[in-house]
């Protein structure tokens, strides 16, 4: 395989305002060796995800700040192609962390075993990996949503949202989202069953729309972007409501300085509100429960899974971008190679 090249994408410019193509390089290198102990994986699919923006302006989020000239360090499913790690053989699918490129060297730790008796591969990295996983322990371990409660998801149609409001609804939950455009918003209502959508695109009056989508007000409010919108949802919420910050992709290009955030506080103490900052990896305890309990979910046809695929590992940058203009519906994922028999 000595002949073979390896292309990594590269994180090389601090990013200002909108993440841009020209703010990764590809490069091309050799093929590396494994060591003892080490195993050669083969990526298929690797992930873009919204959360990685806080990062790459280098400023710390809840992991550090991404070095210039590092590979993108996002969630990948591989094959093993060369092995000399007893755990693992030649033709194992593996999920870990692995990035942008088409290989990688591995040691072992942090990978998980894929099985494909779940359904795609790419699964395993989406409704089974961090986004899935984001949603059943926010909505059942944390926000601990009752039947009968009204739940409000933002980026309801991507990755995280899409499942969190499906698993509320499972749980009997009466489950509003906001979604940019209307073909998100009729395939939520259509085929993630939600009750109501909100386009924020059409809206001139995010505030006025969820007085109308929520006439009782929200109890729960799942957060993936911030902004406005967070702003509108506390404007809303009823006595004792509960709010779960997961991301805030409507402030990750914008300066701490200048990003809207939260304008009246003073409605946590007359609603006696309750907001908490949400890592999923902070939770691993419930990985297990909650993978478990989505497989018989998705068996039984309860919750449904949507991807967005990027074809070709040189677009992973163009895919990234395109996350902050909502080009994406689904998990976002990047095809990089099929798995060889």
């Amino acid at each position: 395989m000595s002949d073979k090249i390896n292309r990594r994408i590269l994180f090389s410019r601090l990013m200002v305002g909108n993440p841009k193509k020209e703010d990764f390089e590809l490069i091309e290198e050799p093929l590396p060796e494994p060591g003892e102990m080490q195993l050669l994986l083969r990526n298929l699919y690797v992930s873009i995800d919204p959360g990685s923006r806080d990062r790459l302006s280098g400023r710390d989020s809840y992991v550090p700040a991404k070095t210039l000239g590092e590979v993108m360090d996002t969630q990948s499913v591989s094959q093993v192609v060369v092995s000399r790690h007893p755990d693992y053989q030649v033709g194992d699918i593996v999920a870990g962390y692995h990035g942008w490129q088409d290989y990688a060297i591995s040691n072992g730790k942090g990978l998980s075993r894929v099985d494909s008796g779940l359904g795609p591969i790419s699964n395993a990295i989406g409704v089974f990996g961090l986004p899935g996983l984001t949603a059943y322990v926010g909505i059942r371990k944390l926000l601990k949503v009752a039947s009968g409660e009204t739940v409000l998801i933002s980026s309801a149609a991507g990755a995280v949202g899409s499942i969190a409001g499906q698993i509320a609804k499972i749980g009997g939950a009466y489950v509003v989202g906001i979604a940019g455009g209307e073909e998100k918003c009729a395939f939520s209502k259509k085929v993630y069953c939600f009750d109501e959508m909100i386009d924020y695109k059409s809206e001139s009056n995010i505030n006025e729309a969820l007085e109308k989508a929520c006439p009782k007000g929200v109890d729960v409010y799942f957060d993936n972007v911030g902004g406005e919108i967070l702003n509108a949802a506390v404007a809303n919420m009823r006595r004792s409501g509960r709010i779960l910050i997961c991301g805030q992709v409507a402030e990750y290009n914008i300066e701490p300085a200048q990003r809207i955030g939260l304008r009246d506080v003073s409605a946590f103490i007359g609603k006696r509100l309750n907001m908490r900052g949400f890592v999923v990896l902070d939770h691993s305890e419930f990985f297990d429960e909650a993978k478990n309990t989505m497989a018989d979910w998705i068996k039984n046809k309860q919750l449904i899974v949507r991807e967005h695929i990027v074809e070709g590992l040189e677009n992973a940058p163009q895919a990234f971008c395109g996350l902050f203009r909502g080009e994406n519906f689904g998990r976002g994922l990047v095809h990089v190679a099929d798995p060889s028999q």
